[in-house]
């Protein structure tokens, strides 16, 4: 299926480097929708994540979670759904298994894990279900959201799903009609990305076109999975689509707390040896893997033992940024710090100093 996808020079899928596009400003957006921003970012982070803010407010996240990205992902897929596509379905002409396995595939390059289609039912009602199988996914809930999510836009109905595990690294997700809460209609919807100008080049695949520090990830297409070679990470394509409005509206739920609650999460599971100084290295090194990653373009980075001054334009996912940045200076430095930061037309202005150096000031 995925034969002959690879860069023969860089390495890189040529689905996802043809998809998706590098912006001068530290973004990544769709080639052929400019108003969805995405990031590439260390997926093995993320449902640590989750489960560290669960920690921290006492309750779990996973619905918000689920909620957020089936909706989003809904809306998503629905502008590639035809209207006449999803007529026939209902009409059933069409097998809606099967589209949701053609979008399914479209997950692999983008390093989401191998979903492969198990069974189905579609007679119209409530006993309907698709069921499909996820081997390595980048994250559980998200994957089972996608999957719920995906069989929505064909649909054109309510779903929920579940998820059950088989054997080591695979499960099987369960889409099914369900009336979802009214209290979730017209929320969890991101808002349209509108990108700004900037001035970063990157030194582009002669080949492909891709920016060629991407070379350094490997592609398995089989497997859906991508791999960081030199640190040996797993890495995602993931829209800020998907994860903006999870904090956003654990934010609406819990309080204006929940930022912070993300940025300790982050500097916590940071402090498990899972980033190092390593990651950062100079300020130009540094200022490139944040654009390869979509996460914005870093304009100022001062870091010594007395403290860290960063500005980035164009932030995308600030608490994450910042949680990261804090757990990396803490693991470096064996020190405990305060951080503060804000974030400003899109700008995140970050400065951590020791409580030491706050203590002897």
């Amino acid at each position: 299926m995925f034969e002959n996808d690879l860069c023969p020079e860089c390495g890189v899928s040529k689905t996802f480097s043809g998809e998706q596009a590098w912006m001068d400003n530290g973004d990544i957006v769709q080639t052929r929708d400019h108003g969805h921003r995405l990031t590439f970012i260390e997926s093995d982070n993320l449902d640590p994540l989750f489960d560290g803010i669960s920690h921290l407010i006492g309750v779990s996240i996973e619905p918000i979670v689920i909620e957020t990205v089936r909706t989003n992902m809904r809306a998503y897929i629905r502008r590639f759904v035809p209207d006449e596509v999803r007529e026939r379905v209902l009409r059933k002409e069409l097998d809606p298994a099967k589209i949701d396995e053609a979008f399914a595939n479209m997950g692999n390059p983008a390093g989401y894990g191998r979903y492969r289609p198990v069974d189905s039912r579609f007679e119209g009602d409530q006993d309907d279900f698709i069921t499909v199988s996820i081997t390595e996914p980048f994250s559980l809930p998200m994957c089972a959201a996608s999957h719920c999510g995906a069989v929505e836009a064909i649909l054109g109905y309510d779903h929920a799903v579940t998820y059950s595990q088989i054997e080591p690294n695979t499960w099987h997700l369960v889409a099914f009609p369900y009336q979802q809460p009214r209290a979730f209609v017209d929320r969890l919807h991101s808002e349209r990305y509108e990108r700004t100008s900037g001035n970063l080049l990157l030194e582009r695949c002669p080949s492909c076109g891709c920016p060629k520090g991407l070379s350094m990830y490997e592609w398995f297409l089989e497997r859906g999975v991508i791999i960081n070679r030199p640190l040996q990470r797993r890495m995602a394509l993931i829209g800020s689509t998907e994860l903006n409005p999870i904090f956003k509206e654990l934010e609406d739920e819990l309080g204006d707390t929940i930022p912070q609650i993300v940025v300790e999460a982050q500097r916590r599971f940071t402090k498990t040896g899972f980033y190092s100084m390593q990651d950062v290295q100079t300020e130009g090194d540094f200022r490139v893997q944040l654009a390869l990653r979509g996460l914005g373009l870093l304009r100022e980075l001062k870091i010594n033992r007395r403290g860290l001054h960063m500005l980035v334009e164009n932030a995308a996912l600030p608490p994450m940024i910042v949680g990261m940045m804090q757990g990396i200076f803490e693991m470096s430095f064996d020190l405990d710090t305060y951080v503060e930061w804000e974030v400003s037309r899109g700008n995140l202005r970050m400065e951590l100093i020791p409580k030491s150096v706050a203590i002897s000031a």
